[in-house]
Order: C-alpha cells, then structure tokens, then sequence
C-alpha cells in the first residue's frame, strides 16, 4: 500500500483531519504528527520557510547604503520557532508515497505547502484537498473533492509572486530612501511596503482635508404640511436664478426670509408625485473585512481582536474558514440549513425559529465563490465564550439566519409641491412588506435621505391643509477621520477613492481592494507601532481616541516618496497580474522584471531627491569643508549618538579620515584647539579626554565636553 502525508498549514486543521479520519480515536500520536498504519497528518506553523534576509545574500548587504539586493536564486530560511518541526515533517517525506497539500484554500496556503516540499524536494505524488471550515459536514465534503495539486500550480507562481514583490519592494525601497533621507537629518526609518504607504496615504490625505477644510455657513427653508392629519417634511428648491454656491445652497440668510415671507399665506398644491417599487435584499453574510469592520463600528472591537475572536471561532469548529474574503456560500450548503438554524434558534439568535428554508437568498451564489465561501456558522453548538468571541459569533449567525427571509419591500415616493412660485420637495418611502427588517435594525451609516417615514396618500393637484415654514441655519462640515474600521472598510473598497475617469478603478473593484483580509488588521497596526523588527522607527500615525490621525513623520514620508507609491493603482495592477498568473495568462518571470524596473525608479527617486530640512530641526554646517551638514546618526554598537557631516568627501585635513562628533542632548559638539584652530577629537581610552590631531595636545573631559582651562601637556 501507499504511504499517504497528509500537511496541513496549522496544527488545529492537522487534528481536525485525524479526528475525522479515525473518530474512534485509534491511532498513534507523536510530537508534530498523528499516525495510523500508512496514513500520517503532520502540519506547519504557518509560514515556517521565509524569504532569507538581505545579508545572506552577501555580508556587504548588512550595511544598508548597500542596495539594490536583487537575488537571482531565492534563499528560503526556516523559521527558528520551526526547525524542530521542519525535520518532523523531512523525516515522514522520505518514506511517503503520495502527499496531500491541506494548506488553507487560497493563495498563501497554496504557497505555504508547496513551499514546503519543493524545499525539502519532495519527488512523489501530491493531492490537494481544500478545507473551508472543520465542522464533520464540510470535511466530508472536502474530502470528496480531492484533486490533483497540479491543478493549483499557477495558484503557487501567482503566491511566490507576491511574496516576492513584497521583499524587492520591502527591502530595497526601505532602505534606499531611509539611507537617502537621512543625509538630510531624517532619522526615523522609512518604511516602505506595497500596502502600507497607500494605506497611510489615506490618512495623510484625509488629515490635509480636514486642516484645509473651512466651515461654510448655509441656509435652508424648511416646511412642514399635513395632510388627512397626518404631517410630512419637504424644503424649499432655490431658483436656479438665485445666488448659490457650487452646491446649489443658499448662503444669503436674507433671501429666505423674503421667500418664506413672500409665501406664509400661499396655497400649497402637489404639483408632481412620483413611485418606484423598490427591493432591499437582506445584507449578504460575512466576509472578514466587512465583519472586522461591523465589529468596530458596533463593539469599538479593533480589526485584529476581531481576527483573533473568529480565528478562535474557526479552531473550535464553530464557524468556517475566518479569513475570508467571500460573501457569498455555495448553492450545495443550502440544505445544511436545516441543521444549522435550529441550534441557532436554541441559543437564541434572533429570527433563527422564524425562517423560511425554502428561500434561496442572493448569498447563495456558485459564481460568486472564490477560494473561500462567507464566513458562516457550522451548526455545532458553541459552548462558553469570552465576551468578544459571543459578539462576533452572534454578528456571524444573525448574517446567516437572514438569508431565510424575504426581503425588504417598499415604495419610495419622490414628490414636489407648489407653492406661489416657489417649490418644495420630499421623498419617503411606503413599506409594502417588512421581510428580513423585522430582524434588522437598521444600520444608522446606511440609512437611506427618505426625510418621511410616513407620508399620506398624494396625488397631482391635491391641497395641503396646514403648513409651517422655517428657517434652518446649517454648517458644511469636514470628512470625518478615519478609525480603524473605516480605514480598514477603505482598504477593502479602494477603488472608491479613485478618479471615475482611472482605468484602475474598475481593476481594483476587481481584485477587492489593496492587501488582504488576513493581513489589512496587520497593516493598519504596523504603520501605529514605533519598532520594525525590535528597532525603533517612529509611528507613521497614531490613534486618538477612536480616530486615527498621521504623525508628522508620518506625513513627511507620504510627501517625501515617488508619488506613484502612494496610489493604490500599483497595487491595483499588481494583483490584477497575480490574478493573471494564478490563472495562466501571464508568467511570473515576466512579472518579476516588470517589479525590479520599479525597483530600479524609485531607488532613482529617492536618490535624487532633495529631502525638505524635517520640521524643527536646525542644521550646523560643517567647519571643515563649509559645505556639507552635521547630521545625527545612532549607533548600535556603542549604543550612542553622534554627528557626522553629509558631504561624502568631508575628512579631517590632518588624518585623511571622517570626523565624528559627540553628541550633547540632540546637539554636535564642535570645540576647535584655542591655539590651532583644530577640531578636537574625544578619545576614549584609559579614561576620556580630547584630542588636537595637530598640535598633539589633549584636554580633559568635563561632563562629555573638553575643558579648555585643563590642557594637558
């Protein structure tokens, strides 16, 4: 018999496949695998081969002034937390006939796991098998569609593609304009990613908005009407002959007053009525981001608690795969409804014992599905849950259980009224059956402008019985800051923020956005925290409250990089292409060149550019060369600052090398020799004292400055 591995990407989804392979629980379980006869389930970490560091490529690369680092064979190093487990997983290969690749049913899973056996050049036969949720339904599904891995191969290229890209962009841009940045006294770290700058782009830009914005007094005329006793809302139309702003408002209190004056005792007739049935379908099931995003809105809960609650969901089986970026469930999972909504009718979720099975909402939709089907509950019953976790299950089940209600039908009614010769217009809606809303309160972001609720019955030429009039004032606001949420929602819809005229726009509504739902909560932590890999770099934004608001390097980096980077189009057409690749239209290579041309730019960007003097700072030009700037440098090894000057061919006149000054509280220290005129050196041998490289003279060391009353002979 074959001797059959099944890998799957992390150990909760390796136990799940055991259980359901031998339920009785008879078989043999090691560190990192599970065992019965010719069948192994083994898994990783996650991602536990990476993309080697720039200096494995050479020592030169240590030194960050060295860059491009363009690899042309791609070195994989094992995680440190993974090489006990890595070994596991070698040592079952090499007596395995056939693989099953259980990575997670998308891109980077697809990536993981092939990385994996191509590293330890695995030569047998390999399956695939997509797993979506742990539940015993969705295994035995799954395990029905096992296919050829080959199937995949592009899917892999498309993954190995994008991680790629990220490094080449990552590793060389970050460098090249932190290196070129701080010749001009920039001493936080330029983080440059492929998402991250178009993310804090949005920040950037929204903060200038607001400083830029400034409040516009406006006024309204406002009538209410009744009629058959029943009181409705409408506001006055201005004459396109009035004096308006570019909104078509009027700014002019005065101009109201004559009209409302003009028309307190005018008969008010509907002069033009207007209905549209109109079709509300229940709000499609969740994906991650439109969950992480109704969580933060609803619950303050951030984007990656969020992520953590539903992981933790996933684990214990309750609801399906959490890093979804579907919203729609497979027409074949219809009948699990049977079985999942009344367990969710007994711990109470609401409308749960009220559905109607026989409806086949829009969710249900195979076109629709990518990867991933909506992130849905299994039917298994959860048991205790953290106050968190029960929010996101509860926002999870109320998706689904809507699906199995008819949906929201109403007339909305559009309708001018005359009075003098002036006109009012209105519009509300007449509720023709409630459907999923009895279930659904409405979310206050997606309210509908109907300013009716209720309206009486209007026909042409019908008169109104009373009328009130008034005078609203009104205050053009600013947009609203980002929070985590919203920024969060923008990533997902970038395409919103686009020119309608930018042929990208219909490419990023294509491929979902910039980054993914696994990785925006990352994101959007990153560009807040103030270390990358354990070092400081200074937050490129910061969270106040609930808003979020760009730091001022934050927004020097926005302004001080290649434009083009800080648009979501380079995304748009990067994932555009990786979706090309995965599906065999394009080829990586050709993609790879196309990413270290763009490389290659910005590093002659940041070259180039003259970086603006960072606020507050205050440059002290070199008395050597009396060209070049003492800038402030940081050194790991001695744990200290100094100061050194930008002009690359600055040396000392006497000794040929460069000069490096001390550091006194963010100032250089620069104490020439009282009978030279020599820069004086510290030295810091035998104790500490100051040098003349000159006249050879040296002066004592006083609280890190050189007292001139002590020379020294």
């Amino acid at each position: 018999m074959s001797k059959v591995t099944y890998i799957a990407e992390k150990p909760d989804i390796g136990k799940a496949l055991a259980a359901y392979l031998w339920p009785d629980g008879n078989c043999h379980k090691e560190k990192g695998y599970i065992q019965h006869r010719d069948t192994t389930v083994t898994w990783a970490f996650g991602h536990i081969l990476g993309l080697a560091s720039p200096e494995e490529y050479g020592e030169e690369y240590e030194a960050w002034v060295n860059y491009p680092v363009l690899p042309k064979v791609w070195k994989l190093k094992p995680a440190a937390a993974a090489v006990a487990q890595l070994a596991v997983i070698k040592k079952i290969l090499m007596e395995t006939d056939v693989v099953v690749h259980a990575g997670d049913p998308d891109r980077e899973g697809q990536l993981l796991i092939d990385e994996i056996l191509n590293y330890l050049q695995f030569k047998g036969k390999v399956q695939r098998i997509l797993i979506n949720a742990k539940d015993d339904e969705s295994l035995k599904r799954a395990f029905a569609q096992i296919t050829d891995n080959k199937r995949y191969e592009n899917m892999y290229y498309a993954g190995l593609g994008r991680e790629q890209a990220d490094w080449l962009i990552g590793m060389n841009l970050t460098r090249a304009y932190t290196v070129n940045a701080r010749k001009y006294g920039y001493e936080n770290t330029f983080r440059i990613g492929r998402v991250k700058v178009p993310t804090l782009a949005l920040v950037v830009n929204r903060e200038k908005e607001i400083k830029g914005f400034k409040p516009t007094k406006y006024y309204e005329l406002k009538g209410i009407f009744e009629k058959d006793g029943i009181p409705f809302k409408a506001v006055l139309k201005p004459a396109e002959n009035l004096p308006l702003d570019e909104e078509k408002r009027i700014k002019d209190k005065n101009i109201l007053q004559a009209i409302k004056l003009k028309i307190e005792k005018a008969e008010v007739i509907i002069r033009d009525v207007q209905g549209k049935d109109m079709v509300q379908h229940p709000p499609l099931p969740h994906s991650l981001d439109t969950l992480q995003v109704e969580a933060n809105r609803k619950y303050g809960v951030s984007p990656k608690e969020v992520l953590t609650a539903v992981q933790d969901l996933y684990e214990k089986k309750y609801v399906s795969y959490p890093r979804s970026d579907c919203n729609y469930i497979p027409l074949s999972q219809k009948e699990d409804a049977a079985r999942i909504l009344p367990i969710l009718a007994a711990i109470g979720i609401a409308g749960a014992d009220a559905t109607d099975i026989e409806i086949t909402s829009k969710a249900f939709n195979d076109q629709k599905i990518t990867a991933h089907h909506a992130i849905i509950p299994t039917g298994i019953q959860p048991g205790k849950l953290t106050e968190t976790e029960q929010k996101i299950y509860v926002l999870i089940a109320k998706r689904y259980v809507l699906q199995f209600f008819p949906p929201h039908e109403y007339k909305k009614i559009m309708f001018n009224l005359a009075v003098a010769d002036e006109i009012f217009t209105g519009s509300g809606k007449v509720v023709l059956q409630q459907g999923y809303k009895v279930y659904e309160a409405e979310d206050p972001e997606m309210e509908t402008a109907e300013s009716n609720v209720k309206l009486p019955s209007l026909a042409v030429g019908d008169k109104i019985e009373k009328e009130n009039y008034s005078i609203a004032d009104k205050v053009k606001t600013p947009p609203k800051r980002f929070t985590e949420g919203t920024l969060l929602a923008a990533m997902a819809n970038i395409w919103r923020f686009v020119d309608a005229e930018n042929p990208n726009r219909e490419k990023l509504k294509e491929v979902k956005g910039i980054g993914t739902p696994a990785t925006r909560d990352t994101i959007i932590a990153e560009l807040q925290a103030d270390t990358m890999n354990g070092k400081p770099v200074g937050p490129c934004m910061t969270k106040i409250k609930k808003e979020l608001v760009p730091t001022e390097f934050g927004t020097s980096l926005i302004e001080n990089v290649d434009q083009s980077l800080t648009l979501p189009d380079a995304t748009a057409e990067m994932e555009y292409t990786l979706a090309e690749i995965a599906a065999g239209r394009k080829s990586l290579s050709e993609y790879m060149d196309e990413m270290i041309t763009m490389v290659h730019q910005n590093i002659q960007f940041a070259e180039n550019r003259e970086f603006p003097l960072p606020k507050g700072k205050a440059f002290e030009t070199c008395s050597i060369c009396n060209k070049g700037k003492l800038l402030r440098r940081y050194s790991p090894k001695v744990k200290k600052y100094f100061y050194i000057c930008n002009n690359a061919d600055c040396v000392s006149l006497i000794t040929g090398r460069k000069i490096f000054y001390e550091d006194d509280h963010g100032k250089p220290v620069v104490v020439k020799c009282p009978d030279c005129g020599t820069i004086l050196v510290r030295i810091l041998k035998n104790g500490s004292f100051w040098l003349c490289s000159k006249c050879d003279k040296t002066f004592n060391d006083k609280a890190g400055k050189p007292d001139l009353s002590m020379k020294n002979k």
